[in-house]
């Protein structure tokens, strides 16, 4: 069978030596479910707790990548538990299999060798983008193809929103959950005296439409790498 284009995500916890191993165990299993439930649709290889530490899985959705990786994120930090993310781009080779051991491909071997050579091995490059030890780190390769525009993208992007305040959290969290409300019905949601302005303001301190555009930016070039390797 013919390689298919693909993205793998090999996530490995944080000093998880140090950890009670039940606690890390339930944890990884709360988010192996919950990412699972998610992106069911998407994933050619369904995510799976693999050597008592990590999380592997295979989406081929290259448009909902972004949304994949943001997910991942989002439950590192409601679980304490930040990880090593190697987000590997290219051809899945193993179509006969979600067995996480087995499956094979350059998306694979690019998600391992992001997460285990250039991540662990902190090089300069990816300390711009990778300060705290507290948090979940990232690298994509995608070789050859460039690696570092998805990088560069990506990064400009957990750097915005890990500055956002509470209210600027509230305010982006009422926006994107219910679209048709208005700047007003928000404000007077949140109970501020000035709905508009402050809503308006809040967003812009928390740079909301730079966000957007580089969230388009970085999907938009998923696809086109997704073209690129169909070729």
């Amino acid at each position: 069978m013919k390689p298919i284009p693909a993205i793998c995500v090999a996530a490995d916890v944080k000093k998880s030596k140090q950890m009670e191993k039940t606690r890390l165990l339930n944890i990884l299993s709360e988010c192996e479910q919950a990412i699972n439930k998610r992106f069911h649709h998407d994933l050619l290889v369904p995510f799976m707790i693999r050597n008592g530490d990590e999380l592997i899985g295979v989406i081929a959705n290259f448009a909902n990548t972004y949304p994949l990786i943001d997910y991942i994120v989002q439950q590192s930090h409601l679980h304490r538990c930040p990880f090593y993310l190697g987000i590997g781009v290219g051809n899945l080779e193993t179509m006969n299999t979600t067995d996480v051991h087995a499956i094979n491909g350059s998306a694979v071997l690019h998600a391992f060798e992001a997460r285990d050579k250039h991540l662990k091995e902190n090089k300069e490059k990816i300390k711009i983008w990778n300060e705290r030890e507290t948090e979940t780190s990232f690298y994509i390769l995608s070789e050859p193809l460039p690696s570092e525009p998805l990088n560069t993208l990506l990064g400009f992007i957990l750097s915005i929103k890990r500055k956002w305040t509470d209210k600027q959290k509230q305010v982006i969290y009422l926006m994107e959950q219910y679209p048709e409300w208005t700047y007003e019905k928000i404000g007077n949601h949140l109970g501020y005296k000035s709905p508009i302005s402050t809503v308006s303001y809040l967003l812009k301190r928390a740079d909301y439409q730079k966000l957007k555009m580089a969230e388009a930016s970085l999907t938009q070039l998923l696809l086109l790498y997704q073209t690129l390797l169909k070729a």
